[in-house]
């Protein structure tokens, strides 16, 4: 299912939540809106639920309207931030709510919580009570009472929040597999870029309601519109444009080949490469920290900027090095 937004327009009490903002996710695809706190976030999730009624705009279905829909019309499958499960209940009851509510008859409804528990891996712990299974299992049951509904598209509201680092990262993997398996349309609203990029294949980005910058996520990283997006997607260095020429630019006394038509050049530390002294920005190195797979090396470039680089291996200590781009460069 394609799902359209449309000039959506959300008011509160001296607020403007949402401000004329039109998006698109493609069928089949997962798309993250990403932005800070107070961007909007929450306030297009709720209309797209049903549960908040735009002040203007119109959300479409495929090529239907149903801006007016009621939340349970629209059947979507949502995982909140804060799951919402039933505590007194056991998962397996969770998971079998919805279609509880929806009347299905005892074998339908056994069919689809088992079908739902099955794809999530959850069967093992299905039937103790939801108040103490773990972090990781609230979020598998979670889902799974999501899917069980048979949703048209899955709506994830900052899904990993709660999780530690290494379980966040293999639940995001699980569940791009099974979203992809199952071919279903999902968005994500998170203010976090590892899970939007391990997600998501576009991005819409937010800011004070309305749209940033939208599209493919790793052309938004590499071509940010703005200093703005550059900072939210990634580490990002900013340094001045001093002349242009075409589609050259001069930054730290060196001409570099640049895209966009900005006053400041983006750099990425995964960009940077160290290079023979004289074969680019002439650099001193103060500090090198090893990264996990890599070193994170701090230096001094001329006119004293700091550049941070990415590289496999160590220059030796206090080294004087230079660097330069992998390609061309962006700017904002």
């Amino acid at each position: 299912m394609r799902i359209a937004l449309d000039q959506i327009r959300v008011d509160f009490p001296g607020h403007r939540a949402l401000d004329g903002v039109s998006a698109e996710v493609a069928s089949g695809t997962v798309t993250a809106v990403i932005g800070p706190s107070g961007a909007g976030k929450s306030s297009l999730l709720g209309v797209l639920s049903g549960l908040i009624a735009p002040d203007g705009g119109a959300v479409r279905f495929d090529d239907e309207d149903v801006t007016s829909w009621p939340a349970e019309r629209r059947r979507l499958g949502v995982v909140f931030q804060e799951l919402r499960l039933f505590d007194f209940l056991s998962g397996r009851d969770n998971v079998g709510f919805a279609p509880r509510v929806e009347g299905a008859a005892a074998g339908e409804r056994q069919r689809r919580v088992a079908e739902a528990l099955a794809l999530v891996r959850a069967e093992k712990f299905a039937d103790r009570p939801a108040r103490v299974l773990s972090g990781g299992e609230r979020q598998r049951i979670a889902l799974a009472r999501a899917l069980a509904m048979r949703p048209r598209a899955l709506l994830l509201d900052e899904p990993f929040a709660a999780l530690d680092a290494e379980l966040r990262r293999n639940l995001r993997d699980e569940l791009r597999a099974l979203i992809a398996r199952l071919g279903l349309t999902a968005l994500l609203v998170t203010h976090d870029r590892d899970d939007a990029f391990a997600l998501a294949s576009r991005l819409i980005v937010l800011r004070d309601g309305r749209v940033e910058q939208a599209g493919d996520a790793a052309a938004l990283y590499r071509s940010p519109a703005s200093e703005f997006v550059a900072t939210l997607l990634g580490e990002a260095m900013l340094l001045p444009i001093a002349a242009r020429d075409g589609d050259r630019a001069q930054a730290l006394g060196q001409w570099i080949a640049v895209t966009g038509s900005g006053s400041r050049a983006v750099l990425r530390p995964d960009a940077l490469e160290i290079v023979a002294e004289g074969g680019g920005w002439p650099a001193q190195l103060v500090d090198a920290r090893f990264a996990g797979s890599r070193w994170r090396l701090t230096l001094v470039g001329p006119d004293g900027h700091s550049l941070t680089a990415l590289t496999d291996e160590l220059p030796a200590a206090g080294a004087r090095v230079a660097v330069r781009p992998r390609g061309p460069v962006h700017t904002v």
